[in-house]
């Protein structure tokens, strides 16, 4: 069913091509224009009552025809931001993400307008980051330049790891409570998760697992500790949008009409471990 949908939509969309993938039959690979086209796509057919799993975004890529490296499009990314903002911006742009900073000019109003050359897989989830670290006063425009060699492993920006649930049930105000230090979190009390589940950013490198679901302790003694009130802040939520650009290579989109979650692609934590042992020694072979 979700495969007919998505190519009836090609019939309306001459934008969006549908194709089957080459390695699992129950895959369908969607080519589109950037993560606001594909998010509003999913979002419609969710709303029409269709559940899928989204996997992380990639960017096509092609071979030279006379050298045969392998050739990746590079975008030209113009921001104008407030002169007290440009140093993040900077930072944002060219670091994990390799871009390069090609020309930068103030204004009288205060203003800064810089202009960037970035690979394109280094722009996706960089709208709502930039959105946050500017407080909204960042604006924000790009269009393809060309294609050029791959520029390699490139970050996401966030330094940020992942607080994954161990537990299933539901979440309680006492266990979230207590995680509130650990980084953000995308739940709140009441929601039902499960191992697996994403349910926060961790403030530190690296995944934590955590227990959501833990109940206070119910006992006849009374302390000044236990009589305190808890508070929690309002959790993160992220539109399918902003969760294309945020998921990790090993994470994927649950996409119910009743829910959107983060989770692992692997709900197993064994399997999670060795698969981050094996990619940590790829990373590092490939370390000069």
């Amino acid at each position: 069913r979700v495969r007919a949908r998505l190519i009836s939509e090609t019939d309306n969309n001459v934008t969006l091509t549908v194709e089957l993938s080459d390695t699992d039959a129950e895959k369908t690979v969607v080519l589109g224009r950037g993560e606001l086209q594909i998010g509003i796509l999913v979002e419609q057919m969710r709303r029409e009552g269709y559940e899928m799993i989204i996997t992380p975004p990639q960017i096509l890529t092609k071979k030279c025809p006379d050298t045969g490296v392998e050739l990746e499009p590079y975008e030209e990314v113009i921001v104008d931001v407030d002169a007290e903002y440009s140093g993040t911006v900077v930072n944002a742009l060219t670091g994990s993400r390799r871009g390069v900073l090609v020309e930068m000019s103030d204004d009288s109003r205060g203003k800064t307008r810089m202009k960037f050359e970035v690979p394109s897989r280094g722009l996706l989830g960089f709208g709502p980051e930039i959105a946050t670290v500017t407080r909204g006063t960042a604006v924000m425009h790009h269009c393809y330049v060309e294609d050029r060699e791959h520029a390699g492993i490139i970050g996401s920006g966030s330094d940020g790891g992942r607080l994954v649930c161990n537990s299933m049930g539901k979440a309680t105000l006492f266990a979230l409570e207590s995680l509130s230090s650990r980084g953000t979190l995308f739940v709140a009390p009441g929601d039902v998760v499960y191992p697996g589940m994403v349910i926060g950013e961790n403030a530190k490198a690296g995944d934590l697992e955590v227990n959501p679901v833990r109940a206070k302790k119910l006992d006849n003694m009374r302390t000044q500790s236990k009589e305190e009130k808890m508070y929690l802040s309002p959790p993160k939520r992220m539109s399918v949008e902003e969760l294309i650009g945020y998921m990790n290579e090993d994470e994927v989109i649950e996409v119910t009409p009743l829910s959107v979650r983060l989770r692992k692609l692997e709900l197993d934590s064994g399997v999670r471990e060795r698969a981050a042992r094996s990619r940590k020694k790829k990373m590092d072979a490939l370390k000069p």
